[in-house]
């Protein structure tokens, strides 16, 4: 399977989570995928990126840091692992408060903090990636607040090797991802990257093979797999909504809720998940949400067999 990166770099944007004056650092897949998809409609190459993205081999991930060349990780949840006895109670605790506001792990370190072997007091907090504020603007005589990303560091998001993903890569950097794209927010400037091959190694779409692994997209497995794959998952759910507009109606209808693993997500069976389609009810066209599964192997675990 061949992996390709893309470093992103943004100045400022607005991420919403539901909250027109908050933004996030870092977008989902399925974000990603539906400005790829408007993409390619501007450039009357949907059909063929629909049955790419359809395909078996296909995925995307989220969006993660990239600081000084090296590329981050989502933090596993429920990892590390801590016996009680291993240390003072206190100070166990303390270790695991400060794991806990984690978000990220450089991929370097991720055996050796899944294991429990890192100083967490020398991992990097969100605030070393981004900083978060918020604008005043005014629409008509009223004002508002906007929530915007400012960004430290590069982000960059893995996809398959494809000419046409390179196409609407490039041209997507001019159109922006995120919200208030109108006021100039969320355009970017994107370059290809090689990756290690002890990085790439780890990234999986579907494996048979025993290891614990990690989500790097949110995703859902499709419901002929839940029942594999629930029992071992230790996860957070993310409900996917909003409204698409009705050229018939005039109005903005509601999409259908989608419940999603968040990233991060740790398991021992992968699964295919889907693209889904969340129209609203009587809607005269698809609406796709993305959540096909892509995994890393955790490092060492996978190992002990």
């Amino acid at each position: 399977m061949e992996v390709q990166a893309y470093k992103l770099d943004f100045q400022t944007v607005h991420f919403g989570n539901g909250n027109l004056n908050e933004s996030i650092g870092s977008f989902n897949a399925s974000r990603l995928y539906s400005s790829l998809f408007l993409e390619s409609l501007k450039l009357n190459v949907d059909k063929e990126f629909l049955n790419l993205s359809k395909s078996a081999n296909f995925f995307l991930s989220d969006s993660f840091p990239l600081k000084d060349g090296e590329f981050y990780l989502p933090k596993p949840i429920g990892y590390p692992k801590i016996p009680l006895n291993s240390e003072s109670t206190r100070e166990t605790r303390r270790k695991a408060k400060k794991s806990k506001k984690l978000r990220y792990i450089k991929y370097t370190d991720m055996e050796d903090y899944v294991e429990g072997n890192c100083d967490v007091d020398k991992l990097d907090g969100t605030d070393s990636f981004f900083s978060k504020s918020t604008v005043v603007t005014k629409k008509g005589i009223d004002p508002y607040e906007v929530g915007i990303t400012n960004f430290k560091t590069s982000l960059y998001i893995l996809t398959i090797k494809h000419k046409l993903l390179d196409m609407l890569m490039n041209s997507l950097q001019y159109s922006g991802i995120g919200g208030k794209r109108s006021s100039g927010y969320g355009r970017f400037t994107v370059e290809k990257l090689d990756i290690p091959d002890e990085f790439s190694k780890n990234i999986v779409v579907n494996d048979s093979e025993y290891g614990v692994y990690m989500t790097l997209s949110t995703s859902i497995p499709n419901n002929d797999e839940l029942d594999s794959v629930l029992p071992t998952a230790e996860y957070l759910l993310e409900k996917s909504s909003g409204f698409a507009y009705s050229s018939t109606s005039r109005n903005l209808l509601r999409k259908q809720d989608l419940y999603k693993f968040a990233v991060g997500t740790t398991l021992t069976k992968t699964y295919n998940g889907n693209i889904f389609d969340v129209r609203p009810d009587g809607f005269s066209h698809p609406v796709w949400n993305y959540a096909k599964g892509l995994f890393y192997k955790l490092p060492l675990l996978d190992r002990r067999r």
